[in-house]
């Protein structure tokens, strides 16, 4: 979630200042083509556009060079003024200069200073408005996500204090867990017990584990990320480097700590967060307007061939341990919460119904699961989510098993389009290919597992 919520902000900043010269240029043509404050002339629409689209690029460039899109950067200058001024002085000197070899156009003068004043105006609003909003959403109750620290001596308590002095962390530190061998706490934060780690996930409800142990220590990194692996949540390891280190790929500053991912999530990416959530809703509502006739016979025929809901909704686990209750068409007969979510389906199960054969065959009951994945509780595309009590049965008993957790689950997934589905298959080997999914995931890779769906995945032996 860290490295997640630094990848968003920047994102948005970034996209934030590059769409300010479009908009200080497009109110500048208006101010001195339209407004009527000037004498109305005609000009020749193209120039203006490839000069707005010309500073359009290179403000985008300094912008990258002067950092604006950097949190650090934002808390570290005061006003902003003089950041926003030298930032639009670099960039209209050089399209000027640049303009100044093109004497077969002529520019109105009140538009190009208009604009460029316009320019350094909302750049100075953008960094305010984006602290403004940035200190009001942090200081909001829920404003900041939960995190734990690994580690309970002094170099974790300096950690928590650097967090703690952050004026834009989007994070708090819920909890410190106390490593093997460490019997005095100096920290103030409660202080979870190696042997009771669940609570890190199910008391304080972390979404992140920061690893701060003393360098000597380091030898002891590689035992306690398998003890974390049950645990459903990303862990970085916080290093004591000098301000002269280079950060590389894996390597990032998170408000001035130098924190290495141990595993490298998807989900931590812009790409995923924003591209893979457009994707999903987009392809959700169009299969479900799609297919809604199909839905409406398959409601009709489950209510008029055996009693109960239409729905039926079991607890499921998917992002980071989150449970939700995902939906499916019914295709047993009514039964309770407990036996339902404690026995798989077997072969030959009495408690499915005729009409559910069918729609368990074709995989047709999975079809409500599309309103999981608009209310963000799924994806199109992940590792199939598994029943809670299954969840806490595998955490314990199969290596990297809640490592799948991740990533968001999804309606299909690698390895259920490569015959691995349904309790008769390989947990074990279920689990290998979710894992290849999560380090090749991309949008493409995503659309493979969809058409591969379509030709592999509704009629399959394991379906039953």
């Amino acid at each position: 979630m860290t490295r997640r919520s630094i990848n968003l902000i920047e994102f948005w900043l970034r996209l934030g200042f590059c769409s300010i010269p479009p908009l200080a240029f497009g109110l500048a043509a208006y101010v001195r083509f339209k407004s009527m404050i000037f004498v109305p002339i005609s000009v020749s629409l193209r120039p203006y556009v490839t000069l707005t689209i010309l500073f359009t690029l290179l403000w985008a460039l300094i912008v990258e060079y002067m950092q604006l899109d950097n949190i650090d950067m934002l808390i570290r200058i005061r006003t902003g003024l003089r950041t926003s001024f030298l930032a639009t002085i670099c960039c209209s000197t050089v399209v000027l200069a640049g303009l100044f070899f093109f004497r077969s156009v002529s520019f109105a003068r009140i538009f190009v200073a208009t604009g460029c004043v316009l320019t350094c105006l909302f750049s100075l609003a953008m960094i305010h408005i984006v602290r403004g909003v940035l200190y009001a959403v942090l200081k909001s109750p829920g404003g900041r996500f939960p995190i734990a620290i690994l580690g309970v001596d002094g170099t974790a308590a300096r950690v928590a204090q650097e967090l703690a002095r952050h004026p834009l962390v989007p994070c708090r530190v819920a909890c410190h867990i106390a490593p093997p061998g460490n019997e005095q706490s100096l920290v103030k934060a409660p202080v979870v017990l190696w042997d009771s780690l669940n609570d890190v996930l199910e008391r304080y409800e972390c979404r992140e584990i920061l690893i701060a142990l003393p360098f000597h220590r380091y030898g002891e990194v590689r035992e306690i990320r398998e003890n974390l692996q049950r645990l459903c949540i990303p862990t970085r390891i916080v290093l004591n480097f000098g301000e002269n280190d280079v950060l590389s790929g894996e390597l990032f500053d998170f408000c001035g700590l130098p924190l290495l991912d141990l595993r490298p999530y998807p989900v931590d990416t812009v790409k995923y967060a924003i591209g893979k959530r457009a994707f999903d809703i987009v392809f959700a509502i169009a299969c479900m307007v799609v297919t809604a006739p199909l839905m409406a016979a398959i409601a009709l025929g489950i209510k008029c061939t055996s009693a109960g809901p239409i729905l039926f909704s079991q607890e499921r686990v998917s992002l980071n341990g989150r449970r939700f209750r995902m939906l499916k068409f019914r295709t047993m007969v009514a039964q309770n919460d407990v036996s339902s979510s404690q026995q798989h389906t077997a072969v030959g199960d009495r408690r499915v119904t005729s009409i559910g054969k069918i729609l368990r065959k074709t995989s047709l009951d999975e079809l409500p699961q599309f309103i999981n994945v608009l209310k963000g509780e799924m994806s199109v595309v992940g590792p199939r989510p598994e029943i809670t009590f299954f969840v806490e049965k595998f955490r314990d008993e199969i290596p990297s098993y809640m490592t799948r957790h991740n990533v968001k689950c999804g309606i299909t997934g690698w390895a259920q389009v490569n015959g691995l589905r349904g309790s008769a298959t390989s947990i074990a080997q279920r689990i290998q290919y979710d894992l290849y999914y999560m380090r090749h995931w991309s949008i493409v890779f995503d659309c493979k597992i969809i058409v591969l769906t379509l030709f592999k995945g509704f009629m399959s032996p394991q379906a039953y």
